[in-house]
Parts: structure tokens; C-alpha cells; sequence
């Protein structure tokens, strides 16, 4: 019984923690900055707009680094 209770307040922290730490990573309130972006151009970028040739140069990276392993034929 005192088990099952320490389980449950265990669980019920954990789900407090998550959900607090998701609201703080998602919630970002909308300036009226915001909105007259979102008016003139449909958007709104919420950081600097990505730079391609950075992603690409990091996705080659990646591929070249990671040990991968050749598919198995069946």
C-alpha cells in the first residue's frame, strides 16, 4: 500500500515537472510586433532565417562521422 502511494506521488511529480518544463520550451507569447509581421507577410520568423548552406554542411558532417553500418541482404 505505502508502495503504491509513493509510485503514484512519484508519477505525479514526474507529469508536473514534464509539464512545466513543456510550457516553458513551447510558450512564447505573441508580440504586436508578431502580429504585424503575421498581417504584412503571412509569417512570422521567430528566429533568424536558416542558413542552407550551414544545414547542409552539418548534415554532410554527420554522415561522414557516424559509423554505419552496410544493410544486410536477405
Amino acid at each position: 500500500m505505502i508502495v503504491a502511494i509513493l509510485v503514484g506521488i512519484l508519477a505525479l511529480s514526474g507529469g508536473l515537472l514534464y509539464q512545466a518544463r513543456r510550457q516553458r520550451l513551447f510558450a512564447q507569447a505573441l508580440t504586436d510586433d508578431m502580429i504585424r509581421q503575421i498581417e504584412e507577410r503571412g509569417h512570422v520568423e521567430l528566429d533568424e532565417p536558416l542558413d542552407l548552406q550551414e544545414i547542409q554542411e552539418e548534415e554532410e558532417r554527420f554522415w561522414e562521422e557516424a559509423p554505419w553500418e552496410e544493410p544486410e541482404e536477405f
